[in-house]
């Protein structure tokens, strides 16, 4: 269960316990309103996943928080997010 808001920041690292993205690990890059903005691991490809469903991923033990990702390797994820996203 998200223990406060800090758990959903920038950094924040997460690993996919069930369902189709299985043993990926998503990265956050940075919220909207209603939208979480990852970038996953394992294929670096972005994905937005709606905060509603983060919530439940995480209440549900389907997105475990492993850890907040270092300052350099976050900025090198974010660079990777912006070159998707400008493609």
């Amino acid at each position: 269960m998200i223990s406060n808001n800090t758990d959903m920041e920038t950094g924040m690292l997460y690993a996919v316990n069930k369902g189709k993205y299985l043993g990926d690990n998503l990265v956050i890059i940075n919220r909207t309103d209603d939208c979480i903005n990852f970038l996953s691991l394992n294929d670096m490809k972005n994905r937005a996943i709606s905060k509603e469903n983060v919530v439940t991923g995480i209440q549900d033990n389907i997105l475990e928080l492993l850890d907040r990702l270092p300052e350099d390797i976050l900025n090198t994820c974010k660079q990777q997010y912006e070159k998707n996203t400008n493609n």
